[in-house]
C-alpha cells in the first residue's frame, strides 16, 4: 500500500482532528510545516510516494536544514516522525520507522541549553517583588499597585517551584489549586503541549505567596476564577495574558541585573539580561540533574512527552556530569613495580 505526501498529510491531519486527545492547533500546524519542507526535498530527489522513502532520506534531509536555529530542526524532526508513525501503523511506509528514527536522531543537533543565573541570584530574583505595601480602597491605584505587586510574586515564586511553562501557569484557574480544605495545593493539575494533562509540585514558598495574593485580592475581584489577573484600569479581573507575565519577569530580571553589575559582577548581570520565564524551567532541570536526578525522572517533571525530547535538551549537560564523576572516582594505574 502507498499513498502520496500529499495525501499522507491531509489523511494524518484528519485523524488528529478526530481525536479525544489531539494534538493542539498550533503542534498540528507546525507539524504540517515540517511536512511541507520535507515534501519539497522529497519532490527534488523523485520521491513521490510514502513507499519511495528510505530511512536515510530524512537524514539527507535533517542536513539540509542548516539555514534554520537548532530549536526549529528539532520541531522539524518530531513532526516528520509522527506523521511517519501514523503511516507505519497503516502499513503505508517502505522502511522501518525505529531505522527512520535512528537516522533523524543521528542527523539532528544537540541543544545546548542557555545557561541559568547563579543560584544565589535567581534565588534574589524569585523575591524581587516581595514587599509589604498597605492596603489601599478597592480598585485605587495604590490597592491595584498592591495586588499587582503580591501577584508577581506569586507568579515568580510557583515558575521557580514548578517548572511550568508560562502558558500552563496562566491557564490555572483557583479552583485547580485549592486542596480539599481550601487551602492551596501541595500538588496541581495542570495542561500542557498537547491538551495533555500532568500534575506539578507547588513548594511551601510558592504556597505561601500564592495564598497571600488571593486573599488580598478577594475583596476587589470575588468572582474572578483564574489565579492570575490583570489589575490594571484596562482589563481589571480578566486572566493575566503572555505579554504582561512575560513583561513581569524581564522588568524584575533586568533591574536587579543593574544592581549586580554596580556591584562588580558584569557577567553575571549579563546572564540575569537573558532571562524570561523559560529559565526557570531550565534551571528547575539542571538543578535535578545536579542533584542525582534521573533523566527519566526530571522528563515525567517537565511533562516531556518522553526521554527522548529531555535528553535532546540536557545530553550535554549529563555528558559533563558523567565526566566529573568519572575524573572523581575511577581509578588512575599503579606505578610499575608498586606494591
Amino acid at each position: 500500500m502507498s499513498c502520496t505526501l500529499t495525501q499522507a498529510l491531509q489523511d494524518w491531519t484528519v485523524d488528529q482532528r478526530k481525536r479525544r486527545r489531539a494534538l493542539s492547533p498550533a503542534t498540528i500546524a507546525s507539524y504540517s510545516d515540517a511536512w511541507h519542507a520535507f515534501m519539497q526535498w522529497a519532490a527534488a530527489n523523485d520521491r513521490h510516494s510514502t513507499q519511495s522513502l528510505q530511512a536515510r532520506d530524512f537524514a539527507a534531509w535533517i542536513n539540509t536544514l542548516g539555514h534554520l536555529a537548532d530549536g526549529s530542526v528539532q520541531t522539524y524532526s518530531h513532526g516528520t516522525i509522527a506523521i511517519c508513525k501514523y503511516l507505519a501503523d497503516r502499513g503505508l511506509l517502505g522502511c522501518e520507522i525505529s531505522l527512520i528514527q535512528m537516522h533523524i536522531g543521528d542527523a539532528l543537533p544537540r541543544i545546548v541549553p542557555s545557561r541559568a543565573p547563579d543560584v544565589a541570584d535567581l534565588r534574589r530574583l524569585v523575591s524581587f517583588y516581595d514587599t509589604n505595601l498597605s492596603a489601599g480602597t478597592p480598585h485605587s491605584k495604590p490597592e491595584r499597585d498592591r495586588l499587582s505587586a503580591l501577584r508577581n510574586n506569586a507568579l515568580l515564586h510557583l515558575l521557580f517551584s514548578s517548572a511550568c511553562r508560562i502558558s500552563e501557569v496562566l491557564a490555572i484557574d483557583i479552583a485547580d489549586i485549592r486542596g480539599d480544605h481550601g487551602a492551596v495545593a501541595a500538588r496541581v493539575s495542570v495542561v500542557g503541549k498537547g491538551n495533555k494533562r500532568r500534575t506539578v509540585f507547588v513548594r511551601p514558598h510558592a504556597r505561601t505567596a500564592i495564598e497571600a495574593y488571593l486573599l488580598a485580592r478577594r475583596a476587589s475581584f470575588p468572582s474572578a476564577t483564574a489565579l492570575f489577573i490583570s489589575h490594571g484600569p484596562r482589563s481589571p479581573g480578566h486572566r493575566l495574558n503572555r505579554i504582561a507575565a512575560w513583561n513581569v519577569v524581564t522588568h524584575a530580571a533586568l533591574t536587579l541585573a543593574d544592581t549586580v553589575e554596580c556591584d562588580g559582577r558584569p557577567h553575571e548581570a549579563a546572564l540575569l539580561r537573558t532571562t524570561t520565564p523559560h529559565t526557570f524551567r531550565h534551571f528547575v532541570a539542571m538543578w535535578l540533574l545536579n542533584e542525582g536526578v534521573q533523566l527519566s525522572e526530571v522528563s515525567a517533571i517537565l511533562g516531556h512527552a518522553n526521554t527522548r525530547i529531555t535528553e535532546q535538551y540536557y545530553a550535554r549537560h549529563t555528558d559533563e556530569r558523567l565526566a566529573e564523576v568519572h575524573d572523581q572516582f575511577a581509578a588512575d594505574p599503579l606505578p610499575r613495580g608498586a606494591p
